[in-house]
């Protein structure tokens, strides 16, 4: 296989690539995997270093103190478990009563969880059980929680209903694998009796997929905006031409296939993925079907963004990307033209283009299949990106009205609050720790666990959130920033924010809101780190405009910045501050 060989390549040059380790403990074999996952994610700029458990000794690594899984300090451990074995147990355990075997699994997976993080703090990706392919009471059998199948799939209910206290614990979903590739073509008996192989190794490369995007997501690596193309695309037929009512979208024929990929597509975009257009076309033909057209799932305020000209596309994606203030990489192109799909890559190969079907009835099944837009949590700010772009835009055509940008500022009657970490906002806040990258000083990825600790340590830390709203409406949750206190400084441990409030102020006034804090605690200095990244050039001098001085540069890279609190001079900003009690009050 491919990606076997990729493995066993010298892979010396590690140059622009993030280093991680993971740890992979299985009940089933794990050599072919293992080998796969590593090369996978060096296709992908990930350099793993992988420890492999001997075969079927999870308990014996978790339990064990000194192990090699605690020696290894991994960030992330693989519980590679296989639903041959639930099976072994089942078969071996016939006086037990279904209720119990599903007792007896989900304790111990989720006593693995917990012994894990009482050793250290890690993600856990955990898989979910594939549904076997016995069925001995045949379709009767689906009924019987007391079946092999209705024991499997219980323990994958109790799995993910134990997830909500355990927000470390991701899922590598290889039941969905399995019955979208197919359970005839995923079980293969021979390899699991002489090699104790999870799945036929066709599929294996499924689950090493779905791992290396977990891993992605994790790392901020993460796609978030769709380019849509229109003729052929989003409906049948060229709107030009063919005009208006002549186009195919709806419930009737082969328009009832683009009916349903815009129903895909809505669920995306209110699930947070931001939605664009980029056709060739006049502006007034290719708009009038959002406006118009019966048969339209897609409205002109689904859009975010809508180009359309007759400029190429490559350029035109620039502009997006631009305008979003977003990276290129964060991009997923559809076209149904091979030619439109071949000139992307070739002119902006960090976009990713899928190869689109020819039958337009296949839409979904193969956005579905490349699985861009993996996540690590979803919070209520997702839905409401579009909006937060639309009023982007708003500020931005009013911005030309005015001849500097204080009156300009000053005229968007921007509020905020400064606060401590709270449950309510914890899940935005670990989400955009994990998807900031351009405004992110140290990009570390605390996960809600990290982030839990962080705020309870009142004596040592003080985490705090920024949200944000003016007259065109409320950007949300936008900045996180974590200070540590040490001796008599303050340490800037992480501060990150979302781009697209860049240029209001709000560095300003969080900056005037930490130095007061480190007055509030009689510290004398303040310390920035910066930990340079592939996208973080941006921030690379934020400390030197705030009058702090840089000290050191590490052996690793790290970039330390020191200011005197005494010989800080308040930064003018446009923004009133508010207490959360306030803002919730004005929400409401």
């Amino acid at each position: 296989m491919q990606l076997i060989k990729e493995a066993r390549k010298n892979t010396k040059n590690l140059k622009n690539y993030c280093e991680i380790k993971i740890a992979v403990l299985g009940d089933s074999a794990t050599q072919q995997f293992v080998q796969m996952l590593k090369a996978n994610l060096y296709r992908n700029k990930i350099f793993a270093h992988i420890y492999e458990a001997d075969f079927d000794m999870i308990d014996q690594e978790i339990y064990t103190d000194d192990s090699g899984l605690y020696k290894f300090m991994p960030d992330y451990v693989v519980l590679y478990t296989s639903t041959q074995k639930i099976r072994d147990h089942y078969y071996q355990n016939t006086h037990l009563d279904a209720d119990q075997i599903v007792g007896e699994c989900v304790a111990r997976i989720c006593g693995w969880w917990e012994r894990i993080n009482s050793k250290a703090t890690v993600r856990i990706i955990q898989n979910l059980y594939a549904l076997p392919f016995e069925r001995p009471f045949g379709n009767y059998g689906g009924r019987l929680k007391d079946s092999l199948v209705g024991v499997i799939r219980e323990i994958n209910n109790c799995i993910v209903s134990k997830l909500s206290d355990h927000p470390n614990v991701l899922l590598n979903d290889v039941e969905y694998l399995a019955s979208f590739h197919g359970r005839k073509n995923w079980y293969d008996e021979k390899l699991w009796i002489y090699g104790k192989l999870l799945c036929d190794p066709k599929c294996l490369l499924y689950v090493v997929d779905n791992i290396t995007n977990i891993i992605l997501a994790g790392l901020g690596r993460l796609r978030k905006c769709l380019v849509l193309d229109l003729d052929n695309t989003l409906w049948g037929g060229i709107i030009g031409e063919d005009g208006l009512e002549h186009i195919e979208v709806g419930r009737e024929g082969i328009g009832e296939a683009f009916f349903l990929f815009q129903k895909y597509l809505l669920e995306l975009k209110n699930k947070g993925i931001i939605v664009t257009v980029c056709s060739k076309n006049n502006h007034e033909d290719a708009i009038e079907p959002f406006r118009k057209h019966p048969g339209m799932v897609l409205k002109e305020d689904d859009i975010t963004l809508f180009i359309a000209n007759w400029d190429n596309k490559a350029d035109n994606i620039r502009r997006i990307a631009e305008q979003l203030n977003i990276g290129l990489d964060s991009m997923v192109f559809i076209d149904d033209s091979p030619f439109e799909r071949n000139h992307v890559r070739a002119c902006l190969p960090e976009v990713a283009v899928p190869e689109v079907p020819e039958d337009p009835a296949d839409y979904v099944s193969c956005l579905n299949q490349f699985n861009f837009f993996e996540t690590l949590g979803f919070s209520q700010e997702d839905s409401q990106r579009s909006g937060y772009y639309r009023q982007k835009f708003q500020r931005e055509e009013a911005r030309v009205q005015f001849s500097n940008i204080d009156d300009y500022l000053q005229s968007l009657k921007m509020k905020a609050v400064f606060s401590r970490f709270d449950r309510l906002h914890l899940a935005r806040i670990v989400q955009l720790m994990q998807r900031s990258n351009q405004f992110n000083l140290t990009t570390y990825r605390y996960n809600e666990k990290e982030c839990e600790a962080f705020m309870d340590n009142v004596s040592e830390y003080y985490p705090v959130y920024v949200t944000l709203k003016d007259k065109y409406g409320d950007s949300g949750l936008i900045s996180v920033i974590i200070l540590r206190v040490s001796g008599i400084k303050i340490v800037i441990n992480a501060w990150l924010m979302s781009c697209r409030v860049l240029s209001r102020g709000v560095e300003q006034f969080s900056m005037n809101k930490v130095v007061e804090y480190a007055k509030s605690k009689n510290c004398e200095f303040i310390e920035g780190i910066y930990i340079p990244t592939a996208k973080n050039r941006m921030v690379e001098n934020f400390y030197e405009q705030f009058g702090f001085r840089k000290t050191r540069t590490d052996a690793s890279g790290q970039i330390f910045w020191q200011l005197a609190v005494c010989d800080y001079r308040p930064q003018k900003n446009w923004i009133e501050e508010l207490k959360e009690e306030e803002w919730q009050t004005q929400l409401s």
